[in-house]
């Protein structure tokens, strides 16, 4: 296995960690178990560091958008299954734009699940947008999923510009697994 496969699986391992520890009642999360069938049961250490990844994150971007003062826009790198987008729908919080970021693999396959599963497809429609699909892209009025490397700043900064980021605006980026 490369180093690239290593970090493509980290995407597998996360999900069932975080499917697990949201089973258990350490945070909620009514979209994780469309992208992960199975529960399979893990280490309380292994939750309660999820728990804290979650939180720590969670808290940062509060903190941003409080600060910010008004919609701006949040860029996640090395989003994999992150289900943070429809959480912010759930609680009423407002971003100009949401953008996940991974590796094709990685966003082919969330690609597939948005698209064939209902509840999170029906939260991208508005009346003013349709949602495009395309292998390992999705870009609807405000949630933008993208395929590109970290690595190649030429490729990501063009991904980043077909999700329409305005960099002279407020925008907070992050990378959970780093």
């Amino acid at each position: 296995m490369s180093n690239v496969d290593a970090v493509k699986a980290t995407n597998d391992d996360a999900t069932i960690c975080k499917r697990w520890a949201v089973n258990k009642g350490y945070w909620k999360d009514d979209y994780i178990k469309f992208f992960c069938r199975s529960c399979e049961r893990k280490a309380p250490e292994i939750s309660r560091g999820y728990y804290a990844r979650i939180a720590g994150i969670r808290h940062l971007l509060d903190q941003f958008l409080q600060i910010s003062g008004s919609p701006c826009q949040v860029i996640d790198l090395g989003a994999g299954f992150d289900t943070l987008y429809w959480r912010f729908l759930d609680e009423s919080i407002s971003v100009s734009r949401f953008v996940d970021v991974d590796f094709g693999d990685v966003t082919s396959r969330k690609c597939h699940v948005i698209k064939s599963t209902m509840p999170l497809l029906e939260k991208l429609h508005s009346d003013d947008f349709d949602v495009q699909f395309s292998k390992t892209d999705l870009h609807s009025s405000v949630y933008h999923l993208v395929a590109a490397d970290l690595r190649n700043v030429e490729e990501l900064s063009q991904k980043l510009g077909s999700a329409l980021i305005h960099f002279k605006s407020k925008y907070s980026s992050f990378a959970e697994q780093f």
